[in-house]
């Protein structure tokens, strides 16, 4: 399908615009660019505001003046930019009109003729929604799947055939959170989960009941008999089977219409890397350094929110036990991990080597803890699972700014009172950061480059 992906603020800029004054008005965002499974994904980077005087036509029907195209595709050429076309019709279900669609062909033929290396795409604004299409100069186009907006939080306002629909029973408990329309959201958002076992698993058992609806699974490893204390996923009569098969039978055992799009590669196959462009949100349920950089790397560039959960238990040598977690949450504009200190260089050094590179550290000993199963128990992988789907929750809603940082301390070490701690922690964006640098760049940061490396 496709994606949009714009600041809230720019789109409040461009809706209040639209409704400055009674009837159909124009706009133009300027984009960059990349590619999801199966169409183009636009990230805005500005707009432009068509002035009253630059639309030619009415009373009811109007079209922006040959000087006014000329100057929003000039700035494309020079900015290398895709173009997304703005107009609004008003109204709760915003469709193209009759004269839209008689128009289109000519307009996107002129915008691939003047921009031939780049998508298209055209919007339609309702009061609150958008609707959109997409088009390639190859003459293939589609609808936009995702039009979403973040700020203080994540809203999707993608109209589809389906906006009027009743929030199903099963969901009347939550309603008085989310409300009828942020549970629509909850449903509409295609969210990424990559690493389907100890706390994937229940990452997405929980979002299933939460009620997304569209998920792309992405898992390589399988159930294994030393699992079965927290893979909630599986049972006994399970083990060989795919972690991401398992997750997805649970999804279908919950909500029969999910979509689940599972990808058995892993990170960071060329496949695995589109899926997890096109997604709205990522959930990064991994145990190793190496995925969660290049999970970070794809958020950066496709500006996706990335919530990040890790684990921990050790002892000792005086056998006093510490175990607990964190959750970072990754957002268009602060910190990434990297600028958190979040990631052991020896340990993504080690992983990014070609395979013979790999091997021959780790049988001469040069790195040490790799391929260690780590300590796990189900009820700390479930208490960071809910804290991170909790964080959602409260990102799709609105009602705090998320947390970037938050620490989870089941003992309470150094603390003034033992017990189990979940303590925000202060983070700040370093202004050096290599990876900050890539944000919203989109295709053009090659992040196929993580496959290369490590074949």
């Amino acid at each position: 399908m496709s994606a949009i992906r714009m600041s809230a603020e720019m789109f409040h800029r461009v809706r209040d615009h639209l409704y400055s004054t009674p009837g159909e008005h124009f706009a133009f965002f300027l984009a960059t660019w990349g590619e999801d499974e199966s169409g183009p994904v636009f990230l805005v980077k500005d707009a432009i505001l068509v002035q009253d005087e630059q639309a030619v036509g009415g009373p009811f029907e109007y079209e922006v003046s040959l000087e006014a195209i000329l100057e929003v595709v000039n700035k494309a050429v020079l900015g290398r930019f895709a173009l997304i076309e703005v107009h609004n019709h008003g109204g709760q279900h915003p469709r193209f009109s009759r004269t839209d669609r008689q128009q289109m062909p000519r307009f996107t033929e002129y915008v691939h003729r003047s921009l031939p290396d780049r998508p298209y795409a055209a919007t339609v604004w309702g009061d609150e929604m958008v609707y959109g299409e997409w088009f390639r100069a190859d003459g293939s186009s589609g609808v936009v799947r995702s039009i979403t907006t973040i700020g203080d939080r994540l809203t999707s306002v993608v109209s589809r055939d389906d906006d009027e629909a009743p929030v199903p029973e099963r969901f009347s408990r939550q309603v008085p959170w989310f409300t009828r329309a942020g549970q629509l959201q909850i449903s509409r958002l295609r969210i990424a989960v990559v690493g389907a076992g100890g706390t994937g698993s229940l990452v997405v058992q929980y979002l299933s009941y939460l009620g997304v609806r569209d998920f792309v699974i992405i898992e390589s490893d399988f159930a294994e008999n030393t699992n079965m204390n927290r893979l909630v996923t599986a049972g006994h009569a399970d083990i060989g089977i795919s972690k991401g098969i398992l997750a997805r039978s649970l999804v279908e055992r919950v909500a029969p219409e999910t979509a689940v799009c599972l990808e058995t590669d892993g990170v960071p196959s060329p496949k695995s890397i589109r899926l997890l462009a096109g997604a709205d949100i990522i959930f990064g349920c991994v145990d190793d350094d190496g995925p969660r950089h290049v999970l970070n790397a794809v958020a950066r560039a496709y500006c996706i929110p990335y919530l990040d959960v890790a684990t921990g238990i050790s002892v000792d040598p005086e056998r006093a036990l510490l175990a607990g977690g964190r959750l970072v949450m990754v957002l268009p504009g602060g910190p990434c991990v990297h600028c958190m200190h979040e990631l052991d260089l020896e340990e993504l050094r080690h992983w990014l080597r070609p395979p013979s590179e790999r091997t021959f550290a780790e049988e001469r000993g040069y790195v040490r803890g790799m391929n260690v199963p780590a300590p796990s128990v189900i009820s700390l992988n479930a208490s960071l699972a809910a804290a991170a789907v909790n964080e959602f929750a409260v990102y799709v809603s609105g009602v705090r700014p998320v947390v970037p940082y938050s620490d989870y301390d089941l003992i309470g070490a150094a603390r003034s009172q033992g017990g189990q701690w979940l303590t925000p922690r202060e983070v700040q964006r370093n202004p050096n950061c290599l990876e900050c640098a890539n944000e919203g760049i989109a295709g053009r940061a090659d992040l196929d480059r993580f496959w290369r490396r490590r074949r």
